[in-house]
């Protein structure tokens, strides 16, 4: 059954006014909550899911785990268990940026150069905006010579030399690509200007205000990392695998899906930003050269219906998708501690379920679809490979 819904009167909120939603669209009532949670299962079971599994629809949630978080199997997931996000940890370097900006203190179109006044005339020309959605030209510092200075960094500031090391890949603004090194320079940029280090600022603008309780820096009580990958190729049998010391404003937070959410609705409700600022974080750009896709200021964006917001991460024994859907407010969060796409495909299959007019049978032909291998491949942008 499809109805007319009001998207103005479903959100109720800042992000209703900022994107521009009003007037009446179609879409899928809301899926009964046990029908989700009987397709959560079902999928959790032929895909091997191991992790936690979030959906928020309306004011319903429907949280479920499966699996263990440590080696030995003894340990069994439950919906407080943190796990590494990865790269989905860019939503809150872009969000710290956001909470400056609205303060007077960066400006989105600023050469970094005001900021950080030591980076030669060739990198200081680069622009808050372009770090924040990729078009920098600045590369991926995550490589095996810069392991142990990695695990060493405590602070942004300790990763900058890191990030500016490699030479531009191409002129700032001409093009996008995916860049670690570009989000490691945002949080020294809110290093210098607030006074704080990267991990004090987001914890006491964003953590602490949002009540992230169970969102961390570290891997301390978080689930252990199990991985199919190395260097020469996938391994026979999963691994433990190394974890980033601390998290850095590239990525690598701890956190647990219930957290997440909190911050998804801080996004719908606007307590954190300014209605522009968050217009601007979550609005898509395309590739100035004309690739694929578009991208937000450090959002990954899909225009296309049901729109989507948020961010995915993998890393070797770690894989979060983060999705928010403005034009209902509905939320899919999925992290686990295995290997890429294993939180990335349950999203993509429950995503269907949710916005279908017969959600059961949406979620038997999904099941069906992904034990023919044929779910959509997910978004790796981002994903880390090994060390």
């Amino acid at each position: 059954m499809q109805i007319s819904i009001n998207r103005n009167c479903v959100l109720g909120t800042a992000l209703a006014a900022v994107l521009n939603f009003c007037g009446g669209a179609a879409y899928a009532s809301p899926p009964p909550a046990d029908v989700v949670a009987s397709c959560m299962a079902r999928a959790a079971t032929n895909l091997g899911f191991n992790g936690s599994m979030y959906a928020r629809i309306g004011k319903v949630t429907v949280e479920k785990s499966y699996g263990a978080s440590d080696a030995a199997g003894r340990i069994p997931i439950v919906d407080r268990t943190r796990f590494n996000i990865a790269s989905a940890g860019k939503m809150f370097t872009a969000v710290g940026i956001g909470l400056l900006v609205d303060r007077g203190a960066v400006k989105f179109d600023a050469p970094i150069s005001r900021y950080l006044p030591s980076l030669n005339a060739d990198a200081g020309a680069i622009t808050v905006a372009q770090l924040l959605n990729h078009t920098s030209g600045l590369g991926d510092y995550f490589n095996p010579a810069n392991r142990s200075a990695i695990d060493a960094a405590v602070t942004a500031a300790d990763l900058l030399p890191l990030a500016l090391a490699a030479s531009r890949q191409f002129t700032p603004g001409s093009k996008r690509a995916y860049s670690n090194s570009g989000f490691v320079v945002l949080g020294a940029i809110i290093e210098k200007v607030s006074g704080l280090t990267y991990h004090q600022f987001i914890q006491k603008e964003i953590l602490t205000p949002l009540g992230m309780f169970n969102t961390r820096f570290d891997a301390q009580q978080g689930a252990q990392a199990m991985t199919r990958m190395s260097p020469q190729g996938p391994l026979e049998e999963s691994r433990p695998a190394p974890v980033q010391a601390h998290a850095s404003p590239a990525g690598g937070m701890f956190s647990t899906p219930a957290d997440l959410s909190l911050f998804l609705t801080a996004l719908m409700d606007g307590p954190l930003l300014k209605r522009d600022t968050i217009s601007t974080l979550l609005r898509g750009r395309a590739d100035p050269a004309g690739g694929s896709g578009v991208y937000g200021y450090g959002f990954n964006v899909r225009e296309q219906a049901p729109r989507r917001v948020g961010h995915g991460g993998g890393a070797p024994g770690a894989n979060a998708e983060v999705a928010l859907y403005p034009d209902s407010g509905w939320q899919l969060i999925a992290l686990s501690n295995n290997d890429p796409p294993a939180a990335s495909r349950m999203v993509m299959l429950l995503e269907k379920v949710l916005f279908a007019s017969e959600p059961e049978s949406a979620c038997a032909s999904a099941l069906a679809d992904s034990n023919q291998g044929a779910t959509q491949a997910p978004d790796t942008r981002g994903q880390k490979k090994p060390l």
